[in-house]
């Protein structure tokens, strides 16, 4: 399911160039955040659910960047949604250990909802459901990880 391509490669030249930018921009900063937490954790769970949620991101943003084609050079008129989403992650970072990943948690919510807004605005649908399905998956995850991390306790 996730692993099917969205469409042919094709240089997009609508609107959804912009929105598709967006999303991958945060998918990385995504990516890059829960991988840097993944190696600071010390309990299992925590490394397990970090690195999880990397690979999706990190899958996510490949799609959207094998699909898109060539990237649009920055005009200065993009949304800036991924620029909140980049400080947020890097202000949960530089959180001390203990408080880390409960606030990389919340940013990655955040995201998911984030991205949720911009991909009803995609024109291409069978994109967007597809870009869905990896949101959805992400979320099972964040669901059943913050089920566990209560009963564990590490909530902090």
């Amino acid at each position: 399911m996730l692993d099917a391509p969205f469409l042919p490669k094709e240089p997009y030249q609508n609107a959804d160039i912009r929105i598709l930018c967006d999303i991958f921009s945060m998918c990385f900063d995504g990516f890059f955040a829960n991988s840097a937490l993944c190696g600071r954790v010390g309990n299992t769970l925590d490394k397990h659910v970090f690195k999880k949620v990397s690979s999706l991101y990190r899958r996510l943003a490949e799609r959207l960047l094998l699909n898109v084609g060539a990237l649009p050079e920055d005009t200065g008129t993009m949304n800036p949604e991924p620029g909140y989403v980049a400080t947020a992650y890097l202000s949960a970072l530089n959180a001390p250990d203990r408080y880390a990943p409960s606030r990389i948690m919340l940013v990655n919510w955040q995201v998911i909802k984030r991205i949720g807004k911009l991909v009803r605005k995609l024109e291409n649908k069978i994109f967007a459901n597809t870009i869905v399905d990896y949101l959805a998956y992400i979320q099972i995850v964040l669901d059943n990880t913050e089920h566990r991390r209560k009963t564990a306790k590490l909530l902090g």
